[in-house]
């Protein structure tokens, strides 16, 4: 080798190691990881849930420890916490009613065997009645071609409408039109009474019938507005429904298609509506109470003179779903990958980067964040009433539920093709000689169901750097072990620090989320949405 390529070559080797020598990731350390993880999955927090006293007590140690990292306040009135009001809302299974009209025949549908009631924030008890009319997945995207409401009038109506969006779609449509958001507004802007939800075939159905019904004791949530009323509630709506195989079934007893016609034109993305026979008439009683909660906001100031009046957020979800009394043995959602992991990655990450104040010339916001799980509650509020002005805020780096059950040679960046921060994570992946992989699980539309999605909608570019699907293990099959993870203890008791967690490669990718941190907080340029991006013409209009 010449002298030449030699010293190129060396270059090279510092432009691609130039973080290690900044952002101060090489002091993350499996030990440290773990030992965030082992308090915030502990029994004694009974699962976090939001607006109970196990969460309470994970808020307080993550303020504790945002304090001891060396950052400032950035919540409510120069405090830790910034406070998310919440409405809770409770369907009463055993209570809920249902009934189909059909030629003069009354057909009783049974709670928890035909179909499960979903809690209403509008009222405590509500009857809905109307024709029944199929509308396929309920999605209408002129720009693709695709009309599910083509002939369709649904004022007065209740609505049925498969789970998910088109399969042919592209991915960044199909995870937008998966949106309960959009799905919700959409049946609300046509006028429909009541929606009921069906899945897929029950051979294929994740979860299965018997995981939801066991989960139904889970209440959901509404941020509260200025005026008190819940956001997202969808008033023209009455009510909801979701429809078991067995109740799907009867539903469209005496339709024009057939189950297995409806399924399969689903599956080949061909849009369908179309009456179904007779009326339904339901009956939803639900338990309401006003709750708060709080997001833990951490403030790393920049140094630069200009570029420290913009922000990038790192956030991660610090609630899960809390504990069962009824369940029998283990009742206790620990939550232990899904999300003390990425709260254990944030805390590591806010105190290598300010340990590296001086050299940060972005100003940082570390927020653990609530109601995650209740439907991305507490990044929905943040955003709405932000510390900072929105506009400022430049990106979000978002983690959540790495599924850190083996060591992995490769990552999954889910929103890498949407923004330059696609090309900051490849970089800050190779740091860690990690390569990317494309997201293995597209149908599960992930972009759009944690936090980072809450920034999209205001225009922000956002990345959630996620396992891969290699081992470096040889004949270890992490696809394998991450599908069964979601198969078996996704939202399960079993998800706790008695599983084969590999603390190692979680500090790895806590490095890697600190080198993208440290590069987006120094460079220059703001992070942009690609040319063209679907999300970036949606939402990205110039703030």
């Amino acid at each position: 080798m010449t002298k030449r390529k030699r010293a190129g070559a060396f270059a090279l080797a510092l432009a691609g190691s130039w973080a290690f020598a900044g952002d101060g990731s090489g002091d993350i350390t499996a030990d440290r990881i773990h030992g965030h993880m082992a308090f915030l999955a502990d029994d004694a927090l009974e699962g976090r849930a939001a607006a109970t006293r196990g969460h309470e007590i994970a808020a307080a140690y993550v303020a504790s420890q945002f304090a001891a990292n060396g950052l400032k306040p950035a919540g409510d009135q120069g405090g830790w916490y910034q406070t998310v009001p919440l409405l809770e809302s409770y369907a009463v299974v055993a209570e809920a009613r249902a009934s189909l009209e059909r030629n003069g025949v009354t057909t009783t549908l049974a709670s928890a065997v035909d179909f499960l009631p979903r809690a209403n924030f509008n009222a405590s008890e509500v009857t809905v009645t109307g024709p029944l009319v199929f509308v396929g997945y309920g999605v209408s995207a002129p720009d693709l071609g695709y009309d599910d409401f083509a002939g369709i009038d649904l004022k007065g109506r209740v609505a049925v409408v498969l789970n998910g969006a088109p399969p042919a779609f592209p991915v960044d449509r199909r995870a937008y039109y998966s949106s309960v958001h959009v799905k919700g507004t959409e049946m609300a802007a046509r006028g429909a009474v009541g929606v009921i939800t069906i899945g897929a075939p029950v051979e294929e159905q994740e979860p299965t019938w018997e995981r939801r019904v066991a989960a139904s004791w889970l209440p959901g949530m509404r941020w509260v507005d200025e005026d008190g009323n819940a956001v997202d509630s969808f008033a023209p709506v009455q009510g909801n429904l979701l429809s078991s195989p067995a109740g799907t079934a009867k539903l469209f007893e005496g339709a024009p298609h057939t189950l297995e016609e409806v399924f399969a034109l689903a599956t080949l993305s061909k849009p369908q509506g179309f009456a179904l026979q007779g009326t339904i008439t339901f009956t939803i009683k639900s338990v309401l109470n006003h709750r708060t909660s709080v997001n833990v906001v951490g403030l790393l100031p920049g140094k630069d003179a200009k570029l420290a009046a913009e922000y990038l957020v790192m956030s991660a979800h610090l609630d899960h779903l809390g504990h069962n009394p009824a369940l029998a043995g283990d009742a206790i959602y620990n939550g232990a990958l899904d999300n003390a992991s990425g709260v254990a990655i944030l805390l590591e990450n806010s105190r290598v980067l300010a340990g590296r104040a001086s050299r940060m010339q972005r100003s940082m916001l570390f927020v653990a964040l609530t109601a995650e799980e209740k439907g991305l509650l507490g990044s929905e509020y943040f955003l709405h009433a932000p510390p900072v002005p929105r506009a400022s805020i430049v990106a979000d780096i978002n983690i959540d539920m790495p599924v850190a059950l083996t060591n992995f040679e490769d990552l999954v960046a889910i929103g890498s093709g949407h923004s330059s921060l696609g090309r900051v994570a490849v970089e800050a992946a190779r740091d860690e000689s990690l390569y990317l992989s494309a997201d293995p699980w597209p149908e599960q539309v992930r972009f759009v169901r944690s936090d980072q999605f809450s920034f999209v909608r205001s225009g922000i570019p956002a990345i959630l750097i996620d396992v891969g699907v290699k081992s470096t293990f040889s004949g270890v099959d992490a696809f394998r072990i991450v599908s069964e993870f979601r198969r078996n203890h996704y939202h399960q008791p079993g998800d706790d620090l008695s599983q084969p967690i590999d603390y190692e490669f979680l500090a790895k990718l806590a490095r890697v989320n600190a080198h993208m941190a440290y590069r987006i907080a120094n460079e220059h340029a703001r992070p942009s949405w690609n040319d063209g991006d679907f999300f970036g013409r949606m939402f990205g209009a110039p703030r």
